[in-house]
């Protein structure tokens, strides 16, 4: 007998949902080469409320409700720091309080709030530059604090 090599039908993969839970996360250093670099919580999933049942990663908020990529981008530079954590123990103590079904910061998104994502996260290369430019961003709004 041999393998099937062809891909998997997207729509016959089991779908995960969003969760409270820290073994569903990643903890992401915004640039590994720093000893003293801030993390963000992430996840993929789908939302609780969400009737079309689509995948999308989320961040963890310090308010403990989740925050989905697209929408997030497009808030103020000035809610940045919503979703950054200092040390890994802020994140994981915020993490081992939630309980029950996940909150999620409803925003409305847009298509073209989606092509401006999907262009930004293109131009970046890859995910590191984009975390270590989020993370720019994020120290020049701390700066003017």
């Amino acid at each position: 007998m041999v393998a099937d090599s062809r891909p998997a039908d997207p729509r016959s993969m089991p779908m995960r949902f969003l969760t409270n839970d820290f073994k569903d996360c990643r903890l992401i250093k915004l640039d590994p080469t720093e000893a003293h670099s801030p993390f963000v919580v992430e996840q993929e999933g789908v939302g609780p409320n969400d009737p079309s049942c689509k995948t999308r990663m989320y961040y963890l908020q310090r308010d403990g409700k989740w925050i989905d990529e697209v929408a997030r981008s497009t808030r103020p530079d000035a809610e940045i720091g919503d979703i950054v954590f200092e040390t890994p123990a802020e994140a994981v103590e915020l993490l081992t309080s939630l309980f029950g079904k996940p909150h999620v910061r409803e925003l409305p998104v847009t298509e073209a709030d989606v092509e401006a994502y999907i262009a930004r996260a293109q131009s970046a290369g890859s995910a590191e530059a984009a975390f270590r430019e989020f993370l720019a961003r994020y120290r020049a709004v701390k700066k003017r604090k």
